[in-house]
């Protein structure tokens, strides 16, 4: 079997999906409990971004449960565990999004 790749069209269909979604109802970052700028590019670090639940360095499916979080919110967290990670606080910037 292949190995899961970040284009794989189920993960792409899933992440589109989820951020619908938390555009649609205003889910804020799961991670933070900050709300998202659908309109940054996605390399900002306010950035929506599509969590991994079970962290695929864990061993986590491309495919697994997501949940809404900021790129660097998601960064921060890497591999860890949900119960190993403190409530992270959002990035500070440089302009109030």
């Amino acid at each position: 079997m292949p190995p899961p790749y970040r284009n794989d069209r189920a993960y792409v269909a899933k992440r589109e999906a989820l951020k619908r979604q938390a555009r649609k109802t205003g889910a804020p970052c799961h991670l933070c409990g900050k709300p998202f700028n659908f309109d940054l590019d996605w390399k900002h670090p306010m950035a929506f971004t599509a969590d991994h639940l079970d962290a695929v360095g864990n061993g986590g499916s491309m495919t697994g449960q997501l949940k809404p979080a900021h790129r660097s919110c998601n960064s921060r967290r890497g591999k860890k565990k949900l119960g190993d990670v403190a409530p992270l606080k959002a990035p500070r910037t440089s302009r109030a999004w």
